[in-house]
């Protein structure tokens, strides 16, 4: 913090920087020593209008926690801190001699960087152009003494940073390359709106205000506020895109012409005009419409930005589970069906699926768990079937459906499903919506697979092929106007 401190007897500047002896010498920041500040004088002749303020020395005093910390001093520069100054505004529009005294200062302040910007740094650094602080902590308002004018001064930039606090970060955007005049606007703000437009204690918070511009238009803080000023402060304190500095809409140079006049600074009452009572009602109005709105685009736009990636899964998860849902549904669409078949054709589309390998179609047949066992077996081996298919790059089949074998010689793959299917109706309930049947065939199975089928001891038929004859009991009924199988019972 910047303060006047007693050094031997006399009153010297110093700046604190909060760091003991030992960590002030680890640092090894020469630049607190060597690195000089700026007296302006804007209205002086060019040769004598900047002066240099050099420190002294370091000296170990007591800080204002009560504990030790080094403090680089230099020659005493008397005046008043700008944050000081806003600092000491009413928190409102009223007050105008403080307003007033308020807005002379930031007018001198602009004086005086605009001077900077025509002049250089000193004979010894001709051609360059000074990069002063633009914290409002780190300048000082001086009154003019001596038949010289007023001037500011601008603390060393490396000192300057160890007097920030989150109150002067209020004031500085950081994500501006040149902020001179954003800096400007937001102490104009203050003095008219009696708040700074950005008021956020956290610092990342504070930042993320200035980038995406959540501040209160002018017009609608300071009710009849100069138009042109309105303007400019809405231009110099408008978000920064994709972290660039927007287009220059506003200047120092600008602003400086709305608030002085003849090279006097006008007072806070000029530049801003009674409305009637019909306008300010339509304002309030405006305003609170501009408040409910913008809170809700800034909570909706950083609640997408923090949880970007929550969303994203969430977003992932939604599409994969609505293309589960769809493929479930196309699926169901296109599933087989027993729709416009009679009893017998789908008994003998459930038996001749066993050689085709379709349990969908042999789900498609039954109802009420009926046959459970054999759509089981005939999953696992169409399982068992693309594996070694996939393993072996191979697209033929691993069985031979065994109702296509049309007799004679045995094919040199083996034999599943049902052959020699007879189908007898054995009768039916009086509604005609149950009937039974009894059915007789010959089951083969490939001759690895022995003993994993029921009935009696199967037949050699080849080195590939075993057959069981089979007879089952089959029960139909009538469901939603199709017939599924409701029971099976192997004899």
């Amino acid at each position: 913090m910047t303060r006047n401190f007693e050094i031997d007897g006399c009153t010297a500047l110093g700046f604190d920087t909060g760091l003991d002896a030992r960590a002030f010498a680890q640092a090894k920041i020469a630049q607190f020593i060597t690195e000089p500040g700026l007296i302006v004088r804007p209205a002086e002749a060019p040769h004598n209008r900047v002066g240099l303020w050099k420190a002294s020395g370091v000296r170990e005093l007591t800080g204002v926690d009560g504990k030790p910390t080094m403090v680089v001093w230099g020659p005493p520069v008397d005046g008043e801190r700008l944050d000081t100054l806003l600092a000491a505004l009413p928190d409102g529009p009223d007050g105008n001699e403080q307003q007033d005294k308020a807005l002379a200062a930031v007018s001198l302040w602009i004086q005086a960087i605009l001077s900077l910007g025509e002049n250089p740094y000193g004979e010894n650094f001709p051609g360059k152009t000074p990069q002063v602080p633009l914290w409002p902590c780190a300048a000082i308002i001086m009154q003019g003494d001596e038949g010289r004018p007023p001037a500011v001064f601008f603390a060393p930039p490396s000192l300057a940073r160890r007097s920030v606090t989150t109150n002067d970060e209020r004031y500085v955007n950081p994500a501006l390359a040149r902020g001179g005049a954003f800096t400007a606007a937001a102490m104009l703000y203050r003095i008219f709106a009696g708040t700074p437009p950005f008021s956020a204690d956290d610092l990342s918070l504070l930042h993320q205000d200035m980038q995406d511009g959540n501040f209160l238009p002018p017009h609608l803080a300071v009710p009849g506020l100069e138009p042109r000023l309105t303007a400019l402060l809405q231009n110099g304190l408008g978000p920064v895109n994709n972290g660039a500095e927007p287009a220059p809409v506003c200047g120092l140079d600008e602003i400086l012409a709305v608030i002085t006049t003849g090279g006097q600074t006008v007072s806070t009452a000029s530049l801003v005009a009674p409305l009637p009572e019909p306008d300010r009602l339509l304002l309030e109005k405006e305003k609170a419409q501009f408040l409910k709105i913008k809170t809700a685009s800034i909570k909706t736009r950083r609640f997408v930005a923090r949880n970007m990636a929550l969303l994203l899964g969430i977003l992932a998860a939604a599409v994969a589970a609505i293309f589960i849902v769809y493929s479930m549904i196309d699926a169901r669409a296109h599933s087989p069906t027993t729709a416009g078949m009679e009893p017998v054709q789908v008994i003998e589309s459930y038996y001749h699926g066993f050689g085709e390998l379709d349990h969908q179609m042999m789900e498609a047949c039954v109802t009420s768990g009926a046959g459970k066992g054999d759509i089981t077996a005939v999953i696992n081996l169409f399982v068992v079937n693309k594996t070694r298919q996939a393993y072996e790059r191979n697209t033929q089949p691993m069985v031979f459906p065994a109702h296509q074998w049309q007799g004679g010689a045995l094919p040199d793959t083996p034999l599943f499903g049902a052959t020699d299917l007879r189908v007898e109706w054995l009768g039916g309930d009086e509604s005609g919506d149950e009937f039974y049947y009894r059915v007789n065939y010959t089951f083969w199975i490939p001759a690895q697979a022995d003993g994993e089928a029921a009935g009696e001891p199967g037949t050699v038929e080849s080195p590939l092929s075993l057959s069981y004859p089979r007879r089952d009991l089959v029960t139909l009924v009538r469901k939603k106007g199709n017939w599924r199988i409701a029971d099976i019972v192997r004899e």
